[in-house]
């Protein structure tokens, strides 16, 4: 099996014997156990190997307990929407950010809060800035994000797969700041800079959306006064990973009418990067490429396939 049937496989699994199963496309031992599992359950031959038979009695049983029971809740027509998630970092109820890790400090900058940098509050002035662009185009967005709180990654994902199930299309943007670890260098945190987007793992859409909105970017800001990163090795600039938010979104049985990309505004651990994220004038910039990209997807999904 390639790694999107072993996805779309694992998917499953957690959906029909309601565990906890990672969907990384690994068939490793805790996909063969989740197999054996469900062939113990269906009386099938105990082999932990998803074989044709297997594989059957799993689709059967997937479609009459989760596609079938989706019906009463399906909106009856198909709808554009893009899926908007600001990563990882949380305030209290106190206003105080909580989050270890996900922050920065440079003491000769004004920043979130004097030189503090707060990766997920800079990730929801983002966020909430794109869906307020993407509305008065006339483009509807569905949060993934809770205003203030970390919501689980899990959370997150079950979200986005439940509106597809019923309805929807379109594609997730996940907005998010880098860092390199505190224990490197000054020299090193200060020089380790530039641009990412993100895809899952494979040749998917999510590749096109992500190389458009890679040029989209570099149209916004220039080339000339920031660093691009770019992994070429398969033709486009977008790094394949295996994030649990593209993994757990960007699966087979949503191939025609899903995509999911993750950008990496910047490094928030270099001060010269912090200072461009933060700068009202770029978060402008991100948000007219994200605006492009948008546009562009949207027509990709309405424009009629010869």
């Amino acid at each position: 099996m390639d790694k999107q049937a072993v996805k779309t496989l694992q998917y499953r699994l957690r959906k029909v014997l309601n565990i906890s199963l990672s969907v990384d496309g690994d068939y490793g031992l805790s996909t063969r156990q989740a197999v054996l599992k469900f062939q113990q359950t269906h009386g099938l031959q105990l082999d932990g190997i998803a074989g044709p038979q297997t594989l059957a009695r799993l689709h059967l049983v997937y479609i009459r307990t989760v596609q079938a029971n989706s019906n009463l809740l399906h909106f009856g027509s198909r709808r554009f929407v893009i899926f908007v998630d600001a990563g990882h970092g949380g305030i209290n109820d106190q206003g105080r950010y909580v989050t270890p890790g996900k922050r920065a400090y440079h003491q000769d900058l004004i920043l979130h809060e004097r030189g503090h940098y707060y990766e997920g509050f800079e990730n929801r002035l983002a966020a909430e800035a794109f869906i307020e662009a993407c509305t008065k185009q006339g483009i509807q967005c569905i949060r993934t994000y809770h205003p203030h709180k970390d919501w689980s990654l899990s959370e997150r994902t079950e979200l986005v797969r439940s509106y597809l199930r019923r309805g929807y299309y379109g594609y997730l943007h996940s907005f998010h700041s880098n860092a390199i670890s505190s224990s490197n260098s000054i020299q090193k945190l200060k020089n380790t800079i530039g641009y990412m987007v993100f895809s899952t793992l494979g040749n998917t859409f999510s590749d096109q959306i992500a190389q458009q909105h890679f040029t989209h970017v570099q149209q916004a800001v220039g080339t000339n006064n920031w660093h691009y990163r770019e992994q070429l090795k398969d033709g486009d600039s977008d790094y394949e990973v295996n994030f649990q938010i593209l993994r757990e979104t960007d699966l087979f049985e949503f191939t025609d009418c899903f995509g999911a990309i993750l950008s990496e505004w910047g490094f928030h651990s270099s001060s010269k990067d912090a200072a461009f994220i933060t700068n009202p004038d770029t978060r402008l910039q991100r948000v007219q490429a994200c605006v492009k990209t948008a546009l562009w997807v949207k027509h990709q999904f309405n424009t009629p396939k010869s």
